[in-house]
């Protein structure tokens, strides 16, 4: 007697697949999110400092940044609060954040149009650009 078996393999290969390409989108959004986070820091630290000087109390001096620029850095609290909670595999989408919890950030970005981390900060172009220019490494072909 003579007998062929034949078996489908191809569920086994489609989960490997698809977990294999969840890695790969965590990774990306972790590595797109950890450059947003530090340009964003990198262009706190840079912006340029032209806007008004305001003394403080014992005074000290501060001079802040022009509109349109991201915050100058002053005492530090902004720049350090900012952090970023990774993408992790238990969630259907991979979604890192990246934000900060002092109260008066939203002052600075949607009042007196400091923009650092919204759509129309520098960090967030530099972040998209970056985003699309490494999106091939998770490529399936």
């Amino acid at each position: 007697m003579i007998s062929v078996r034949i078996s489908n393999t191809i569920p086994k290969a489609t989960k490997e697949a698809e977990q294999l390409i969840t890695r790969n989108a965590i990774r990306h959004v972790n590595r797109v999110a950890n450059y947003f986070r530090n340009e964003v820091m990198k262009d706190m630290r840079n912006t340029p400092k032209t806007g008004n000087t305001y003394t403080k109390k014992g005074g000290k001096k501060h001079v802040a940044s022009s509109e349109g620029n991201p915050p100058a850095i002053d005492t530090g609290r902004l720049v350090n609060s900012i952090t970023m909670r990774p993408a992790t595999a238990f969630s259907k989408t991979p979604t890192a954040k990246v934000s900060t919890n002092v109260e008066y950030s939203q002052y600075l970005e949607l009042v007196y149009n400091r923009p650092f981390m919204s759509k129309e900060s520098k960090a967030f172009n530099k972040a998209r650009i970056f985003a699309n220019k490494i999106a091939k490494t998770i490529m399936v072909k």
